[in-house]
């Protein structure tokens, strides 16, 4: 593999330095003044894609460096002004400079003019990057990620994050509209390439800055996607279907149709190869956003298992998965600004888990190992329905809507052996067969009203939420646990029920007023209640007889807040100043069976300041603090123990008071237009009073006891830096990205506190070819190392690291031939662990266009080559390190067809057409 790779290397930097000529000049308006940021961009001849470009400075002066020997066509572009262009060989016949170039305005008094230029690669439109997606190539099938990956100052990593100026994106719009949800990967890797016309990159600002000119400092970094106007009224899509070795199979549709007034849009897919469709954004979106899985403002995602949920979060996928997922989404815009969208989808998948873990679990006094064997089988359904509305109802007014509701079934059948022991001695077992089912229902609705004023009261802001959740669970099992010394067994048979019900609601308010010249000041108010209740009924079968009234409680938790602000801003279009002092009065009340409430009332300054300041054109530097109350959810505050694994009883804690969190933020990003460098850093620290964290007791037998404390702090601090730039001379861009993360956190162990310093270093450096007409190459490497430390021992001290290497190779000799390679190198080091491992996973595929258009699509893949993939993980947390081996998929190959619906003809060379109506 690292000869693999260094075979690869030399022929990046042997393609590279055959690039040895250079191109300048100037580009001038009619009056003769210098156009900053115009384009100039050299094409080749045949297709008029495009092969090389350079942006123009403040003195209208571009150079374009590295350019082979050649025929090219240079056009130039400016707004407002008509393309210019030139046939040219490289090198020039004298010299390598041109010409000053005279650009010509376009003349304003013929409205009726249209011009038609589908292939100038990119213009900068004020604070919007234009990019024509025809000159650029890519695969026949290729989707809108593939598309993306050809911009240049567009970055797209292998899960499909994407990065724009250096920035990441966050908002993906297909004609200005949102397509499907608003995780930007569900389009870019859906949507066909071919469908796109235009590219345009910009920040979108808040509605709030929409409405009243105010910027506020708010904004997103959003790609839309402009349709050509033959797909605009067309159906088009494609449908596809696979079947592999070992029984594997695949197959997917995707149908679109888009046109002025709506869109709509249609996906499914099926599979047996551990491929969920959707990412964790869609999974919020269709559950309601990421409010509605807090539990009570905790500040933790309540999601349960990672099997109840049909997604892919970026890690490894262990075990073995089936699943099937379909969706529709159709958005229609009445008139501008009033648009109105509803999405549905459907999900299932079917899981069989085998686990292995050991955990070495660390005391003052002793060491002693953990082992689990876990098999599983499990399956979840999942139906979501979405609604929203925007609508802008004059100039001065804005009312946006949305909602969903949900319904989602989990069912599991397991089995675990667990056995705990210290100097390889046995000391307890545990053989647990477990049947679960879970039913959960949710609802949730939100909306926003704007009015905007013309006099010193500038903006009115109006909200109100309300969601619901209800989670019923069951849950049958048997148990055989066994004490060594002295010896004993003990059997029991129980079943436990399930309801928890969360009930949230907050309406909030704020008014703008001007005071002075750029300066404003806003008073808000918000008020909310979350309401948790929890029934669990716990006895012998038959269910509902022999109840356990002692582990059977109802426990509800209120809690409600008042929170005040009063902010003063100052906003221009280059920097916004916050500063806002807030105070929260929360006022929590819990009540266990019928016993007397326990009720607090606690007041809290939440102080905010941020700063952000963009000194020059995609150079910004921003800074923030803030305070903030994390409260305790009803699951972390029921005493009531749960006994279901006898060897590791958890209870809650009634006395537990809500977290104090206070963040520090500092950011910086750089870049710049004409070299494409870019630069994004930022640091980050956090201090916590009254850290929510475990308490362990572990016994003499090695069984365990949890339970909730409030511990004193907790302190986090992170940093991180990346760094981007073209290696111009090499025909390179070149990525690197550094990340140190610590923390000095407190868990209490038999009655002592265990204060544990984590200290995490990242560093991941990527390089791959900037001239991708043929060959797409890239490689690169991700080394972390963890460095723990525990107070109770400190010859327990752990130092360990794991190394990836990855590569990502195509090769497009034509329209009708694509070949592709990735490799995956991965090491697991044995610090700690007893055992290295190295884990290469290698997946290649050949594809061939057929039928008329290429319409037709067979590829044939084989993954993991070498059957050598394998689910393992490590991890160092509190006071133990844990290892889990999991089964996962392994090598199969595949031959799928695909077929694409009313695909275009490919047109060839430039064409410009200038239409007179």
């Amino acid at each position: 593999m690292k000869t693999f790779f260094s075979t690869i290397f030399i022929l990046l930097s042997t393609f590279s330095f055959a690039q040895q000529h250079k191109l300048e000049g100037s580009l001038f308006g009619k009056d003769g003044s210098s156009l900053l940021y115009a384009t100039a961009v050299l094409l080749y001849p045949d297709d008029s894609t495009m092969a090389y470009y350079g942006i123009t400075n403040e003195k209208g002066h571009f150079e374009i460096k590295n350019i082979k020997e050649g025929n090219y066509l240079l056009q130039t572009s400016y707004l407002g002004y008509e393309p210019y262009y030139q046939q040219l060989s490289v090198p020039l016949p004298k010299g390598n400079t041109l010409a000053a170039i005279i650009m010509k305005p376009i003349d304003v008094n013929l409205p009726e003019l249209e011009v038609s230029a589908d292939r100038i690669p990119f213009i900068i439109k004020d604070d919007t990057i234009e990019y024509g997606a025809g000159s650029y190539k890519v695969k026949t099938d290729a989707a809108a990620e593939d598309l993306l990956k050809k911009l240049p100052g567009v970055q797209v990593d292998r899960a499909g994050n994407i990065k724009a100026q250096g920035e990441s994106v966050q908002n993906v719009l297909v004609d200005g509209k949102e397509f499907f949800s608003s995780d930007p990967k569900v389009a870019t890797k859906n949507l066909p390439a071919d469908a796109v016309d235009k590219v345009q990159v910009y920040d979108k600002k808040s509605e709030e800055t929409e409405l009243t000119g105010i910027d506020d400092g708010n904004y997103a970094k959003t790609i839309n996607f402009v349709l050509k106007d033959g797909k605009k009224s067309a159906v088009f899509g494609d449908v596809s279907a696979g079947i592999g070795t070992n029984e594997k199979f695949q197959g997917g549709a995707k149908i679109y149709r888009f046109t002025k007034k709506y869109q709509l849009a249609a996906l499914g897919m099926i599979n047996n190869v551990n491929k969920y469709g959707f990412s964790f954004n869609d999974y919020l979106d269709f559950n309601g956003g990421l409010q509605n899985l807090m539990n009570g403002g905790s500040g933790s995602i309540a999601i349960g298992t990672p099997d109840d949920i049909p997604i892919d979060f970026g890690q490894n996928i262990n075990g073995l998965v089936s699943s099937g997922i379909g969706g529709a989404n159709y958005t229609y815009e009445a008139r501008k600004n009033n648009r109105f969208n509803v999405s549905y989808l459907i999900s299932g998948s079917d899981k069989n888990l085998t686990q292995n873990t050991l955990t070495q679990n660390y005391l003052d006094s002793l060491t002693f190992l953990k082992e689990d064997d876990f098999i599983q089988q499990s399956s979840n359904r999942t139906h979501r329905l979405n609604f929203g509305w925007k609508n802008r109802i004059d100039s001065s007014q804005n009312l946006v809507i949305s909602g969903g509701l949900g319904y989602q079934t989990y069912n599991s059948n397991s089995l675990l052996i667990s056995q705990s022991s210290e100097n390889k001695l046995i000391i307890n077992k545990l053989d647990n067969i477990a049947k679960n089912g879970e039913t959960k229902y949710s609802s949730n609705i939100s909306s926003t009203y704007l009015k905007k004023w013309s006099n010193n009261w500038k903006l009115l802001k109006l909200g109100a939420k309300f969601s619901m959740n209800d989670n019923m669970l069951n849950k049958n099992w048997t148990n055989k646990t066994t004490i060594m010394n002295p010896p004993n067994s003990i059997f029991d048979n129980a079943y436990q029920n399930n309801d928890n019900m969360t009930l949230r609601y907050s309406i909030t308010s704020s008014i703008t007023r001007k005071i002075k010249p750029l300066w404003y000041i806003v008073p808000s108010i918000s008020v909310g209640k979350v309401n948790e209740q929890i029934n669990k009924v716990q006895g012998e079968p038959p269910v509902n007889e022999n109840i356990i009234d002692s582990l059977s409680p109802d426990f509800i938790q209120d809690y409600s807040y008042l929170r005040t602000a009063l902010s003063i801003n100052r906003n221009t279009k280059k920097s916004q100043l916050n500063l806002s002092l807030g105070v929260e009065n929360t006022l929590l009340s819990k009540k266990l069976n019928n016993n007397n409430s326990i009720t607090s009332n606690n007041w809290y300054l939440t102080p905010k300041i941020s700063w952000n300041y963009e000194y020059r054109t995609g150079k910004r530097v921003g800074f923030s603090l803030r305070s903030s109350v994390i409260t305790p959810n009803a699951n972390q505050s029921l005493p009531t123990a749960n006994i279901t694994n006898p060897l590791m009883l958890y209870r809650g804690n009634i006395n537990l008071k809500p977290e104090y969190s206070n963040d520090l933020q500092i950011n910086w990003m750089y870049f710049d237009q004409f070299s494409q460098i870019s630069i994004f850093a930022f640091a980050n620290a956090n201090y916590t009073i009254n850290k929510i964290n475990f308490s362990r007791e572990i016994m003499p037998d090695l069984s365990q006891q949890l339970s909730l404390v409030n511990v004193k702090d907790d302190y986090r601090a992170s940093a991180s830096i990346e760094f981007n730039t073209p290696i111009k001379a090499l025909g390179l861009d070149f990525n690197a990205n550094f990340r140190e993360d610590w923390n000095r956190g407190i868990n209490i162990v038999n009655e002592v506190e265990n204060t544990i310093i984590n200290f995490n270093h990242s560093i991941t450096v990527k390089i791959n070819n900037r001239k991708k007409e043929k060959w797409d190459i890239g490689i690169g490497a991700n080394f972390q190392l963890q460095d723990a430390k525990y107070s109770i021992q400190n010859s327990l001290n752990k130092v360990y690291y794991n190394f990836t290497g990855f590569m990502d190779l195509s090769y497009t000799p034509n329209d009708k031939w694509y070949f592709g390679f990735t490799g995956d190198l991965k090491r697991y080091n044995s610090n700690s662990f007893g055992e290295t491992f190295y884990i290469p996973l290698l997946r290649a595929e050949i594809t061939r266009y057929i039928l008329k258009n290429n319409r037709g699509v067979i590829t044939f893949e084989i993954f993991d080559i070498l059957d050598k993939n394998n689910g393992i993980e490590r991890i160092s947390d509190m006071n133990y390190l844990q290892q889990t081996i999991s089964n996962t998929l392994q090598r199969y190959a595949m031959i799928t067809f695909k077929y694409r619906l009313n695909s275009m003809a490919k047109k060839s060379g430039f064409q410009l057409n200038m239409k007179r109506r």
